[in-house]
């Protein structure tokens, strides 16, 4: 698992890397965007990983995939999304996935408490 901590204490929500490298990450652009660039900059094996912030007030910014997502990571050549269990909006989850997996994709989901273990 990857998770970024900047001097400033903020936690990113997502993040590309490439064999335990960071090849992106996400700033204003959002998440596709980020994704593309990171495709732009090497070609497969690249793990997206989209997590909520420890303590994320989840009412105004909430952690969103979907359709588009997968469709990005496939252009990418992304073969994994790590996603913040309980925490992430899934829209259209079942076509979603069943992109994913037609695409070999694979989509795992780690609990909160362990991304904040991991910071300390």
């Amino acid at each position: 698992m990857v998770v970024v901590v900047v001097p400033l204490g903020v936690v990113l929500g997502s993040v590309v890397a490439r064999a335990k490298a960071c090849v992106a990450i996400e700033a204003m652009e959002g998440t596709d965007a980020v994704i593309k660039r990171a495709g732009e900059l090497t070609k497969g094996k690249l793990t997206v990983i989209k997590v909520a912030k420890p303590n994320q007030d989840m009412r105004f910014d909430v952690p969103v995939v979907g359709v588009p997502t997968i469709q990005t990571m496939i252009a990418a050549g992304a073969t994994c999304l790590c996603l913040t269990a309980q925490k992430t909006l899934i829209f259209d989850r079942e076509d979603m996935l069943k992109l994913a997996n037609q695409n070999k994709i694979s989509i795992v989901a780690v609990l909160n408490e362990t991304i904040s273990t991991n910071l300390a």
